[in-house]
C-alpha cells in the first residue's frame, strides 16, 4: 500500500470510530427509550463496529485521498500548505460521513423498529420518514466533526506515515 493510500485508510478508520461514538451519543441523547432495548455498551459497540467495517470497505473501494489530491491540485494548492490541507480533507470527510451516516441511520432505525410491538409502530411515522429524519440529525454533527478531524489529523498522520513535504515521495 502506498503512503497516500495508507494515510487515507488511517483517516477513514479514525473518522469511522468517531462517527460510531457520535451516533451512539445521539441515539442515547435523542431517544432515551433506546436504553430499554439495549445497554449503552451494546449501542456503542455495535455503532463503532459497523462504522469501522464501513470505513474499511470505503477506504478499500473509493479513492477518497486521490480525489482530495485532485481537488487540491485543481485549485493550485501545494502540500503541505493550509489551502492544500483544507481542500484535500473535503472528499475524505464528506465521502466517509455521507456513506457511513446513511447506512448507520438505516440500520439503527431498522433494528429499533424490528423490536417494537405492532401497536407502537402504528403511531410512528413510516420507516423512510424516520430513517431520513434520523440521518439528517446524524449528518450535520458528524460532517463537521469529520472535516475538522481530517484537517487537524491528516497532516499528523501523513508525517507519521513518512511524508516529508511537497514533491514526490518514496
Amino acid at each position: 500500500m502506498n503512503k497516500g493510500r495508507l494515510v487515507g485508510f488511517i483517516m477513514s478508520m479514525i473518522i469511522s470510530v468517531v462517527m460510531g461514538i457520535v451516533s451512539s451519543i445521539l441515539v442515547i441523547y435523542t431517544n432515551p427509550n433506546s436504553l430499554e432495548a439495549h445497554s449503552a455498551g451494546y449501542i456503542y459497540a455495535s455503532n463503532i463496529t459497523l462504522s469501522l467495517i464501513l470505513g474499511v470497505i470505503i477506504a478499500c473501494i473509493i479513492p477518497l485521498g486521490k480525489l482530495g489530491e485532485k481537488l487540491a491540485h485543481k485549485a493550485n494548492a501545494v502540500p503541505p500548505g493550509m489551502k492544500f490541507i483544507l481542500l484535500n480533507a473535503i472528499p475524505n470527510a464528506f465521502g466517509n460521513t455521507l456513506i457511513i451516516s446513511f447506512i448507520l441511520s438505516f440500520v439503527g432505525v431498522l433494528t429499533a423498529r424490528m423490536k417494537l410491538p405492532e401497536e407502537t409502530l402504528i403511531h410512528l411515522p413510516p420507516f423512510p420518514v424516520m430513517w431520513l429524519g434520523n440521518w439528517i440529525k446524524l449528518l450535520i454533527p458528524t460532517l463537521i466533526l469529520s472535516y475538522v478531524l481530517s484537517v487537524v489529523l491528516a497532516p499528523l498522520v501523513a508525517r507519521i506515515v513518512g511524508f516529508k513535504g511537497p514533491g514526490p515521495q518514496k
